[in-house]
């Protein structure tokens, strides 16, 4: 038995997974340990933790003003599953999380190319080309989010349905579903695109469409139903999220502009439709040649994978936000595993074994060097190459005294209603309520700093409040030492 363990660890999977895992450790955690990341989002879920873990109904102090639950947000249940972690990793649960949810789903990708092909060393590359691939680095360098767990389980569904087992295909769906109120709609065209892949297999194809079916159902319910029931706001103003006014705002909108405006809705895949800012003109391309550079032009070759991504596209480029459009923070990672094995499916298309090597080491290579160039520059707006580049000095240093701001830390109760700073949210928000610098409402501590890097309050308007803070009768400055300030409200 001890054999057959050193035999199992000294595979190359496991040396690809430690090195990749040192290298997502120095981006996510070292952010984190730095101050950069935020309230929104690892904040918001960090409190969602906290609520969770001690059995409270979880108020959504970050956005009450909005919704009296999370749940009504977005319907999330891993928070509520992993709550107990927080007691244990603190304020870095989520993140680690993440980066165990990340090499989870490589480990997905060499199962289904290790049993599609009997090639040595291509599950080996096609790990590599997955944990290299854009949308993963962006991800983590921007805090913790849902759709990353999702994401990553993918694989695992896909290599349970590709062998014929079917509880843990249904398992793996309803893990992927339960990760945000939008996964069901994936799913259910990841289902359709296997059930195009296997139309000549009617088990197979008979399970997808099930699933997909199952996947709309379930949504249809979530969104209409259970979210509005949980919540008085959402019922009152309806699903928030959904904001897409080049489709239409409404599902009779959306039918009229797909039947009469089809042009004008298939060149808002590639143009910017914001006319005073051209400087959003190159991000959706941008988009589109981080994948082909992927290895999304294989897909061509099996378009199939194709319909599964028609809804990450979809929510991506026609959204009102341009910062969704392009390959910046989260909204990239559902390509990965789509890419990935797709990529490794049409390699079939060529017969010779030799091409699948020197393709994939290609491409796997090609995946590597422009993530590497994306992080050193980007069109993408507003992106922060100090969170990304781990391998530079900058990211490893802090714009505050870490000691100091320790310190200041423990003067706030923990029982204490607190403000702060959006990049403080995430150390402490394992309290009942907190909010997001300058939503004050029931505060009694307001913890702010001296930085460019604060949103949505920063540079002169941020000195200008910490100084009505300073010269406030209602608030007792606790502290005022190296450029953070601590206020109490004044009894």
């Amino acid at each position: 038995m001890k054999t057959i363990l050193i035999t199992e660890l000294k595979k190359p999977k496991n040396y690809i997974l430690l090195f990749f895992c040192f290298i997502y450790c120095l981006i996510s955690l070292v952010n984190h340990y730095n101050f950069r990341t935020y309230a929104f989002d690892l904040g918001i879920y960090s409190n969602c933790l906290h609520q969770y873990g001690h059995l409270h109904k979880n108020h959504y102090p970050y956005l009450h003003n909005l919704f009296t639950n999370f749940l009504a947000d977005h319907f999330s249940l891993y928070t509520v599953l992993l709550s107990p972690l927080h007691y244990i990793f603190g304020t870095s649960t989520l993140l680690y999380i993440q980066i165990i949810s990340i090499l989870f789903g490589a480990v997905g990708i060499y199962k289904i190319v290790n049993h599609r092909f009997n090639q040595p060393y291509l599950p080996e590359i096609a790990m590599i080309h997955f944990l290299g691939f854009f949308g993963i680095y962006s991800a983590l360098a921007f805090d913790y989010h849902d759709n990353v767990i999702s994401a990553m389980l993918v694989p695992w569904f896909i290599y349970y349905f590709d062998t014929k087992n079917i509880k843990m295909t249904i398992l793996f769906a309803i893990l992927i579903v339960i990760g945000k109120e939008n996964m069901p709609i994936w799913l259910a065209f990841v289902c359709a695109g296997l059930a195009c892949l296997h139309y000549k297999e009617s088990s197979k194809r008979n399970l997808a469409l099930i699933l997909g079916g199952a996947s709309i159902i379930y949504v249809v319910l979530i969104i209409k139903v259970v979210m509005p029931a949980m919540d008085p706001l959402m019922a009152k103003n309806g699903y928030h999220a959904f904001q897409y006014n080049i489709l239409g705002n409404n599902s009779k909108e959306i039918l009229y502009n797909l039947t009469h405006n089809p042009l004008e809705i298939f060149k808002a895949l590639f143009i910017n439709p914001y006319k005073d800012m051209p400087e959003l003109n190159g991000i959706k391309w941008e988009l589109y040649a981080c994948m082909l550079l992927a290895g999304g032009w294989m897909l061509l070759i099996k378009p199939q994978y194709i319909i599964m991504l028609i809804p990450i596209i979809a929510q991506k480029v026609f959204h009102n936000d341009f910062g969704k459009w392009g390959i910046n923070y989260h909204y990239s990672i559902e390509l990965a595993p789509i890419i990935i094995i797709g990529f490794y499916d049409g390699l079939k298309y060529f017969k010779n074994q030799k091409i699948w090597i020197v393709f994939s080491s290609i491409f796997c290579l090609l995946t590597l060097k422009n993530s590497f160039d994306k992080i050193e520059k980007r069109d993408s707006l507003y992106y922060n190459k100090t969170n990304s580049a781990f391998y530079s000095k900058e990211h490893y240093q802090c714009e505050f005294d870490k000691r100091e701001i320790k310190r200041v830390m423990k003067l706030i109760p923990p029982k204490a209603n607190l403000s702060a700073l959006n990049i403080f949210c995430p150390h402490l928000s394992f309290r009942d309520n907190i909010y997001q610098f300058p939503d004050i409402h029931d505060a009694e501590y307001v913890l702010l700093a001296k930085t460019e890097n604060a949103y949505p309050v920063r540079g002169i308007e941020l000195d200008d409040k910490i100084q009505e803070f300073k010269n406030s009768a209602n608030w007792q400055t606790l502290s005022a030492s190296k450029g953070i300030y601590l206020f109490k409200k004044a009894i």
